[in-house]
């Protein structure tokens, strides 16, 4: 049932579920749950492997379904290999097309909040350009903190006029930490009076320490990402390495995750000999997740650059305490109370800090933790700044 003056998001995610993205979704969920009534328009990012002759007639068929109170409507875009430019500037166009038959089939939203700016943000430049709808972009890419070679070689010459075109054209531009806002005002000078920093939203109803706490020895740590060179879990593997010869079976870790680097990760841990205590799990489940956890004494991630770190507060929602680099966005949300900073790639530094988190464990208080995680990243907390900050643009242009 319609609820009066309810405002009508449209969000457009630069990747959506099954190919990443989840958290766009969650995100998603909140903001309807706090009151709005939001849809999402998503081309899914396809490889052309997948395609055969027997799905090939459905294989540009729109999708719409329903989770938790949004509505989703889907299509997919054949990824054609090695083509860059061509695959943006055609995925582009497909959500363009796709926007203009959503319109007429469900009508004009209030709103439209695009989920990074490569290249949501410029579909919703366009759009508003064409339809005069007004666009927030809630900036993620870890990539705009620009710190190191690896950053800086993620754009391409030819982002940067497009980048200007989406920021500049939107309402504001929401950034999830501090970190990210140099460089895209180094991009786009006219937007700097426009950026805001509102953190990513985390379930903290889910993420939860477990009901009976198990007593865990020896001292576990668990770490999760994707597994690709930025997150440095081949560095982590050395400091314990270090530890390990120092301590031998005072220290556990287990790696969750899936990616590029599994395999050299494994083969890290037989050539330092920590095979007994130590694993890469693949990929896991959100429930697996949790009961990883759950299972630990102390979260760690050494990324060499993070815009924040969700997975940084969903442990500390479990009452973890974490280790964590100085790589933008955790230093902008990790205290003494709850955890470790580090310089990235800094090995000795590093397995200093996991045995001072070790050696200093009882000084953490989990309870303490856990309700400052709620209270400044809980998804009610976060999703009523969205509703505020929508308000305020769609008012503001009625009249």
């Amino acid at each position: 049932m319609a609820v009066k003056n309810q405002k009508k998001v449209l969000v457009i995610p630069s990747w959506y579920p099954p190919k990443g993205g989840y958290f766009f979704r969650e995100h998603s969920v909140a903001l309807a749950s706090a009151g709005l009534k939001v849809d999402v328009l998503a081309g899914l990012h396809t490889s052309l492997k997948t395609l055969s002759p027997g799905n090939s007639l459905r294989a540009f068929k729109t999708g719409k379904t329903s989770f938790e109170g949004i509505t989703e409507h889907t299509k997919k875009y054949w990824i054609i290999p090695f083509s860059e430019k061509h695959n943006f500037q055609a995925w582009v166009s497909m959500m363009l097309r796709f926007f203009k038959r959503y319109q007429a089939e469900h009508g004009r939203p209030d709103i439209i909040l695009a989920h990074s700016s490569i290249w949501a943000g410029l579909v919703a430049a366009f759009i508003r350009e064409k339809y005069d709808v007004p666009y927030v972009i809630t900036e993620h890419r870890s990539r705009f903190i620009y710190n190191t070679p690896e950053a800086r070689a993620m754009f391409k010459p030819w982002f940067f006029s497009y980048l200007q075109t989406a920021f500049e054209g939107a309402e504001k531009v929401i950034t999830v930490s501090d970190a990210l806002q140099p460089f895209i005002k180094q991009i786009a000078p006219a937007v700097a009076d426009r950026l805001l920093t509102i953190p990513n939203l985390v379930d903290t109803d889910f993420f939860k320490p477990a009901e009976k706490p198990k007593e865990i020895k020896p001292f576990r740590f668990f770490s999760l990402a994707n597994l690709i060179p930025l997150k440095g879990m081949d560095s982590l593997i050395e400091a314990f390495a270090l530890l390990h010869n120092e301590q031998a079976g005072e220290f556990l870790l287990t790696i969750g995750g899936e990616g590029p680097e599994r395999g050299k990760l494994e083969k890290l841990l037989t050539e330092r000999g920590l095979n007994v205590g130590f694993s890469v799990t693949g990929r896991l489940s959100r429930e697996e997740i949790l009961g990883q956890m759950q299972d630990a004494n102390a979260f760690v991630l050494a990324s060499h650059f993070e815009a924040f770190g969700v997975v940084y507060i969903e442990a500390m929602a479990c009452g973890l305490p974490v280790v964590a680099t100085r790589a933008g966005g955790p230093e902008g949300f990790i205290r003494e109370s709850e955890g470790i900073l580090v310089k990235p790639g800094n090995i000795f530094e590093l397995a200093a800090a996991l045995k001072k988190m070790k050696d200093n464990y009882q000084k953490f208080d989990k309870e303490k933790i856990r309700k400052y995680a709620v209270s400044a990243f809980g998804k009610q907390v976060l999703a009523k700044q969205y509703v505020k900050l929508f308000n305020e643009i769609v008012n503001k242009k009625k009249k």
